[in-house]
This record gives structure tokens, C-alpha cells and sequence, in this order.
């Protein structure tokens, strides 16, 4: 992921430019590979072996893998574990060519086969291959016919971090930490940005490597991240192809999005994933995320589950220094909202983070009342240096020292989130408890800023509001913004000086990052102050926020 803006120092906190540094731990050869041939490192015997949905989790089991192109058929064999019984099922096979925008030329051949008719609540062992070609055999079992006991493995960003390094080995690590604490875990879901470049096929040869032994045995079910689109040179973007292809999904999302948009249900959850990569995809075009929005509200309209999750790769609400998603956020969040989801697992950050009870701006200490926005860190390499807690973020953790994971459990109408260190410390645990909400987790909301006039203090300060920008109060210097005539307004030096910028009060130029935004005299209070209109048209995302007498901008 790329910076795209310079941050300073504000009110004693850091902030430095988005850094990647190496991780801590030694490269495994198996996981860093570069070395590709023009089978692309395929052979006769399958691997890539991954479990996905296609369609009821009850009753079916789509099994994905790879070969060389000269193997022509592909075969499941698989067994009832229960009564014994053996079957032999026949694969579809697809032609698997590089993009020409991958710097490796190369062909295989992808099989998948959806196994129907299967016994609820049972486990099968199976194996795949030619008839003379077989992979090891691996096991997977059913979801229950009536399940209210849901478990599942969430993986943040595990890409390498590095275009010409493609390390898998913390991917790795985490991956297979984490499965060997939860082997009893339902399925396990991937938040984007699986490789650091998704048009070249050695990120691909070592992420799926490092994650043999988990996606053989539960269910991979990914979002697509931004990293998913970008080609082997550069950071031109494409249709996430390689991803699409390998990672076979209910085909139930709108026109345009198939692979990369879907539903499904497990027990009593409703799993939602959605694309949130408009800049790569459909540059400023916001009919990318309005037809989500539209299929998403009719999805929702007609999830009759009790408990909802949606994932996508970017966030709402976001931890990073100066990158916000405001159409995501602007478009998709009041259809989320509008349908109480319960959670909304978001990538994209590398931090660990969520959100007090959110419904259209305002925060709550009801969890029936709003969405909490969970940001799901970094199962990979890389990390960043100017994360932060935000006023909208009940907690925060930044895993510098190693990477990490979320468990989630819903037991009936109690939902558990547990996120982990790479090496088994617990850093959170979040409850839902919907039948005795006494025991959910305690949502301690802020107090609102200057509005105590009682208070000395305060009152010296003044009732105007406080200015946020990007998430983070400005906590020094005086005139930041102001309340007149019912319009707020806000010394833009106070965005310049955060985004490392330059205001000319003569002129009324703000400059950020070469870009000049040009005021006038109409725009101006009393005390020469900019109105939210005023930055509002020219491209900043600016509320008032009422509840806590925040002045909030980022763009």
C-alpha cells in the first residue's frame, strides 16, 4: 500500500511517512522464492490444494488445486469417514495463462470440483489428482445441520511487503501458529492484499506454500485487497485476474463484481465480502461502490440470520496518519448502518483497532445501536509507522513487534473476538452478548471537548470546537475552528501544518502536496477562519460532529 501525504509531529505524537521494515523473523527458503519456469513451478502432481464454498456449506465442498498443463483430468476421491463410503468425482479443468503484465510468462492448468450431496456435521478425508497423480490426502468436515456454534480464523494483510522479495515465512508462521490453537476453527477468512503483488505469480507460488496444511483442510473465504490488482511492474492496477481464478466463491454478487463480491451463510451468520478497491479499479468513479451498495441492501434486506458480518479489504475507519476512504465510507457505511450489521472486519491498515458502536456519525455505548468497525492488523511482513488511535476507536493496538490475528466465536447470540500476537499473547477480547448485553464488552465513550463552562479550565479555553483531522484532535495552539452565525469554521494553517502544507493567510492559498486550494473573502468568519462549505468544495470531507463538538476533516 502507498503513502500518499507527509504527517509532523502533533501534540507529543509521531507521525513519520508509511516506512515497511524487515521483519523480525529469518526467511524461510520454501517462502521466499523467485525462481519460476514456465510451468510456473506446477507439476504432474496438484498443489495450490485450497477448500472454498461455492454453495451450501451443509451439504457441498469445493476443492480447488493446480497441475502442469499436460495433466487433462482432474479427480476428487473422497471418503465418508463416517460409514466408509468412497467416491470418485470429476473436476472442471481451466486454462491458466500469466497476464501480459506479469513479468513471467507461463501456463497450468487450474481443476475444481464442488462435492454435492454430502452428510451434514461429517468429516471426509479426499485426495486429488489425474488417477495416477494424487496429492496427499487431506480431510474436511460439513458445517452441522442446525449450527449456532461458529469459529472462525481472520487473517489481516500478509503480503510480503516487498515486490521483489516475496517472503511468505511470516505468512507462514502466522498461519500455521494460528490453526495449530484453533484446529476446531469452521473456516478461516483472508482480508485482502494476500500478496504484495497479485499480477506476478511468484508472490502467488509462496503464498500458497506457506499456507499448505490450513486452506487443504478448512475453508479459504477472501476478501480482495487493493495489492490483489496490482501488476508485476509498477503500480498500474487490472481486474484482480489471478485471485478471481484461484479462489472459487459463490458467483452470487452483482454484475461486474462476480468472484470478488458474495454472500453466504454459516450457522447463524450472514458473511458478507465486498470490493472496496475504487481507486484501482474504477478511478473516481463512485458507481463502482453505488452498485455495491445497491446489490448489498438487497442482500441484507433478505438475510433473515441473526448476527451479520461484512468484510472488505479498506476502512471506514481508519487508523493511518493521513489515508482516509471517504466514498467507501460515504457510501457503503449508511447501508451497513441502515441494516444493524453487527461487525464490519476491515484490512488494509496493518493495525488492530475497533470502533464504539457507530450509526450514522454517532457513537454509542449500546452495541444494539450501532456498528462496530474492526480493523484485523497484519498477518504478513509488513507493517507501517504512523498508526494511531483515533477519536472513534474504543481500542487500538499496533503490532510493530510481530504479526498478528483475530478468533472469532459466535455461540448462540454471543459473539467473541479474540486478537492474538503471531506467537499466542492475547492483545484483545471483544464480546456481543445480545440476550445479556451486562455482559458485552464496555463501551467508555469520550467526553465531548470544551462544552463544561463550569469547569475553569474549559472554560478558559472557550466553547468552540475541537478540530480533528484525519482522525486525530489537534491538541495545541488556539483559534482552530469556531461556531458563527451556525456555520463552523476552521484555520486551515492547522491542516497545513498537519499535512505538511503551507496556508497563506494574505493570499488564501492552502497548498498540500503541490496542490493548491484557492478561498475568498466569502469564505471567511470574523476571525478570518475558512467555513466547512468553503472546504467542502474543494474536495475536503468535513462534518460537525454535535455528540462531541468535533470539527472533523480529512479527504
Amino acid at each position: 500500500m502507498k503513502n500518499k501525504h507527509l504527517s509532523m509531529l502533533i501534540a507529543s505524537l509521531i507521525i513519520t511517512a508509511a516506512t515497511t521494515a524487515s521483519p523480525i523473523y529469518s526467511v524461510q527458503a520454501a517462502y521466499d522464492g523467485t525462481t519460476i519456469n514456465t510451468s510456473l513451478n506446477s507439476t504432474v502432481k496438484p498443489d495450490h490444494v485450497t477448500l472454498t464454498w461455492t454453495k451450501d456449506p451443509k451439504t457441498t465442498q469445493t476443492i480447488t488445486w493446480r497441475t502442469s498443463t499436460n495433466v487433462t483430468k482432474g479427480l476428487v476421491q473422497y471418503k465418508n469417514l463416517t460409514t466408509g463410503e468412497t467416491k470418485t468425482f470429476d473436476a472442471a479443468k481451466e486454462d491458466f495463462s500469466t497476464s501480459n503484465t506479469d513479468i513471467n510468462t507461463g501456463y497450468m492448468n487450474l481443476f475444481s470440483a464442488t462435492l454435492t450431496n454430502l452428510t451434514p456435521n461429517t468429516k471426509y478425508s479426499y485426495k486429488v489428482g489425474d488417477g495416477q497423480n494424487w496429492s496427499e490426502e487431506n480431510t474436511f468436515k460439513t458445517e452441522t445441520a442446525k449450527e449456532d456454534d461458529v469459529k472462525f480464523i481472520v487473517f489481516g494483510d500478509s503480503q510480503s511487503g516487498n515486490a521483489d522479495v516475496p517472503n511468505y515465512a511470516p505468512w507462514n508462521k502466522t498461519v500455521q501458529n494460528a490453526y495449530s490453537k484453533n484446529k476446531d476453527a469452521d473456516f478461516i477468512i483472508n482480508m485482502g492484499d494476500l500478496v504484495e503483488k497479485g499480477q506476478d505469480y511468484r508472490h502467488w507460488n509462496n503464498w500458497f506454500d506457506a499456507a499448505k496444511g490450513v486452506i487443504d483442510t478448512v475453508p479459504e473465504m477472501p476478501t480482495q485487497g487493493n495489492h490483489e490488482t496490482y501488476n508485476a511492474v509498477g503500480w498500474d492496477s487490472t481486474k484482480p485476474k489471478y485471485f478471481v481464478n484461484q479462489f472459487k466463491v459463490p458467483m452470487n454478487g452483482p454484475e461486474g463484481f462476480k468472484g470478488q463480491v458474495y454472500s453466504y451463510d454459516y450457522g447463524n451468520v450472514h458473511f458478507v465480502m465486498l470490493d472496496s478497491q475504487e481507486e484501482e479499479e474504477a478511478p473516481n468513479n463512485d458507481e463502482f461502490f453505488k452498485q455495491q451498495a445497491a446489490w448489498l441492501d438487497s442482500d441484507l434486506s433478505a438475510n433473515k440470520q441473526p448476527w451479520t458480518i461484512v468484510s472488505f479489504h479498506k476502512t471506514p475507519y481508519y487508523n493511518k496518519a493521513s489515508r482516509a476512504n471517504v466514498s467507501l465510507k460515504n457510501i457503503i457505511s449508511p447501508i451497513i448502518e441502515k441494516h444493524h450489521v453487527d461487525v464490519v472486519l476491515n484490512g488494509h491498515d496493518h493495525g488492530v483497532s475497533r470502533t464504539f458502536p457507530i450509526n450514522n456519525g454517532k457513537y454509542y455505548t449500546d452495541y444494539s445501536k450501532g456498528t462496530v468497525y474492526y480493523v484485523t492488523g497484519r498477518s504478513g511482513a509488513k507493517y507501517y509507522g504512523d498508526l494511531s488511535s483515533k477519536v472513534w476507536d474504543a481500542f487500538f493496538f499496533d503490532p510493530q513487534d510481530m504479526p498478528s490475528y483475530e478468533v472469532a466465536d459466535v455461540k448462540g447470540n454471543v459473539l467473541t473476538i479474540n486478537a492474538y500476537k503471531q506467537d499466542g499473547t492475547l492483545v484483545d477480547s471483544f464480546t456481543i452478548d445480545k440476550d445479556h448485553p451486562q455482559n458485552s464488552t464496555k463501551v467508555v465513550l469520550p467526553a465531548a471537548y470544551n462544552v463544561d463552562m463550569n469547569n475553569k479550565e474549559l472554560a478558559a479555553i472557550g466553547a468552540d470546537p475541537r478540530l480533528v483531522i484525519y482522525g486525530t484532535p489537534i491538541a495545541f495552539g488556539s483559534n482552530q475552528t469556531e461556531i458563527a452565525n451556525g456555520k463552523a469554521y476552521v484555520n486551515p494553517l492547522y491542516i497545513a501544518m498537519y499535512l505538511g502544507g503551507t496556508y497563506d493567510s494574505s493570499s488564501l492559498k492552502l497548498t498540500i502536496d503541490k496542490q493548491t486550494y484557492s478561498f475568498n473573502s466569502k469564505d471567511l468568519s470574523s476571525k478570518k477562519n475558512v467555513s466547512l462549505d468553503a472546504l467542502t468544495k474543494a474536495g475536503f470531507n468535513c462534518s460537525y460532529n454535535t455528540q462531541f463538538n468535533m470539527v472533523m476533516i480529512d479527504k
